[in-house]
C-alpha cells in the first residue's frame, strides 16, 4: 500500500481537491436555490442538470478524452468547471441554473475519467484492489468534509463559490507536474439494459432505484435541511453524517455479501435503510437522534450500489464484468438524474417529511423486488460468488477497470 503511495500520492490529492470541491459545490447550490425561493420541485430540477450532464459526459467525455489527450482535456474540464461555479454567484435564474449544472456535470465526470484512468494505469494487477480501495477512501472522506466548508462564509455572497472554484484549480497542479505519461485509454464498453436484466433483473433494479436515493440525497439533502429548520451549521453536519456513514459500513456490508447469498443481504439492508427513514420522521425533532439515524441510513443505501454490481457480475463471466459494471454505473445515472426531481416533488406535497417518505418508498421497493426474485430463481452458489468491489454511485465507468476479478479475465 505505501508503495502505492509513493507513486501516486500527488494523483490521490489531486482528487480528493475535486471531491472536496464537489462535496461542498452540491449542498451549497441546493441552499442557495432554496435561499432564492425556488420551490424543492424547481430546486430539485436544478440539481438534477448536474447528473444528466454527469450521465451525458460519461458517453461522450472519453472519445474526446482519448482524441486530445488527457492532460489537455483535464485542463480544459478543470478551467470549465472552475468557471462554471463561478457564473452562479453572478447570475441566478433556473434556467441558468439548470444548464450551468449541467456543464458542471459534464466536466466532473471528465476529470473523474482522466484521475480514475491514471490511476489504473499507474497500479500494477497486484495493487488493482488496493488503489480501488484508496481511491474511495480519498473520494469519500473529500466529499463528506467537503460538507464542512459550507461554515466558512454564507452561502448567500459568493465566498463559497470562490472556494470551490479554487479547490477545483487547485486539483490541477500537483495532477498536471507530476503525471507525464499518457495512460493506455480505451473508450469503455457498455452492456446494454437488455442485457444487464437478462443477466440479474434484481442487479439493474437495485441499481436505478438506489440510484434515484443517491440523486435524492446528493442533490437536495441540504434542502431537506433547510425545510426542517435546521441551521446551515446543521445542514453541513448532516450531510457530513450521511456520508460517513456510508464511507464506515461499506467494507462490513461487502463482506458480508461474499460470505451469504447476496440477494439475502441486499433484501436486509435495503429494509433497514426503510426502517430507518421512519425513524428518522419520528425522531425528527432531536437533532442528536437525526444523526443517528442518518449515519445508520447511509452505512445501509450507500454500499447497496456496491451490491448491485456485485450481483450482476455473479452471473456473468470474467471477460464480461468491466462492460457490465459500466452499464451499472450509466444506469444508476439514469436513477440520479431523476431523483432530484421526485424527492423535490415529495417535500413539496407532503413538506420536509416528504424527503424520508420518498427514500422510504424507495428502498422497501428493492426489498419487495428482491424477495420475489428470491422466489423464482436459484441463489448463486457460495463458492462460486465473486467479491463484492466498492464503488460510488458517481464514479465513471472507467474505474470498473480496476475491478480486480475482472482484472483476471484479462490474463485468461
Amino acid at each position: 500500500m505505501f508503495t502505492l503511495l509513493k507513486t501516486t500520492w500527488a494523483l490521490f490529492f489531486g482528487i480528493a481537491m475535486i471531491m472536496l470541491a464537489n462535496g461542498l459545490q452540491g449542498s451549497l447550490i441546493g441552499i442557495r436555490a432554496s435561499l432564492e425561493g425556488y420551490s424543492s420541485f424547481t430546486a430539485g430540477l436544478i440539481m438534477t442538470g448536474y447528473y444528466a450532464g454527469f450521465l451525458a459526459g460519461a458517453y461522450f467525455a472519453p472519445t474526446r478524452i482519448k482524441k486530445v489527450g488527457h492532460v489537455r482535456m483535464f485542463a480544459a474540464f478543470a478551467s470549465i468547471a472552475s468557471i462554471t461555479i463561478l457564473l452562479h454567484s453572478l447570475h441566478v435564474s433556473f434556467l441558468g441554473w439548470f444548464i450551468m449544472r449541467f456543464i458542471t456535470g459534464f466536466c466532473f465526470v471528465g476529470m473523474y475519467t482522466v484521475a480514475e484512468s491514471w490511476v489504473n494505469d499507474l497500479a500494477d494487477n497486484e495493487h488493482r484492489g488496493k488503489a480501488l480501495s484508496i481511491y474511495m477512501i480519498v473520494s469519500m472522506s473529500g466529499s463528506a468534509f467537503g460538507q464542512l466548508f459550507l461554515n466558512i462564509s454564507s452561502p448567500e455572497t459568493a465566498t463559497l463559490f470562490m472556494l470551490v472554484s479554487i479547490l477545483i484549480s487547485i486539483s490541477l497542479v500537483p495532477i498536471l507536474i507530476t503525471v507525464s505519461k499518457q495512460p493506455d485509454f480505451s473508450v469503455t464498453e457498455f452492456l446494454t439494459i437488455k442485457q444487464l436484466y437478462k443477466a440479474s433483473p434484481l442487479g439493474v433494479v437495485t441499481a436505478i432505484i438506489v440510484g434515484a436515493a443517491h440523486g435524492t440525497l446528493w442533490g437536495i439533502g441540504s434542502i431537506y435541511g433547510l425545510k426542517s429548520g435546521l441551521t446551515i451549521e446543521q445542514v453541513s453536519i448532516f450531510m457530513f453524517t450521511f456520508v460517513i456513514g456510508g464511507a464506515l459500513n461499506q467494507y462490513l456490508i461487502g463482506y458480508l455479501s461474499d460470505i451469504y447469498d447476496r440477494r439475502i443481504i441486499i433484501l436486509a439492508v435495503s429494509l433497514l435503510a426503510a426502517l430507518f427513514t421512519i425513524f428518522a420522521v419520528i425522531f425528527n425533532y432531536s437533532f442528536i437522534y437525526l444523526l443517528i439515524f442518518t449515519f445508520l441510513f447511509g452505512g445501509l443505501t450507500v454500499p447497496l450500489y456496491s451490491l448491485a454490481i456485485a450481483h450482476t457480475n455473479d452471473f456473468l463471466t470474467k471477460k464480461e464484468m468491466v462492460a457490465a459494471s459500466s452499464g451499472l454505473l450509466m444506469v444508476g445515472g439514469v436513477g440520479l438524474t431523476i431523483g432530484p426531481i421526485l424527492g423535490g416533488m415529495a417535500m413539496d406535497l407532503i413538506g420536509a417529511s416528504g424527503f424520508w417518505i420518498y427514500l422510504f418508498l424507495i428502498h422497501s421497493s428493492i426489498g419487495l423486488f428482491a424477495i420475489y426474485r428470491m422466489s423464482i430463481r436459484d441463489s448463486v452458489p457460495l463458492e462460486d460468488q465473486g467479491n463484492t468491489v466498492l464503488v460510488g454511485s458517481r464514479a465513471s465507468p472507467v474505474l470498473m477497470e480496476l475491478y480486480p476479478d475482472a482484472e483476471e479475465s484479462s490474463e485468461s
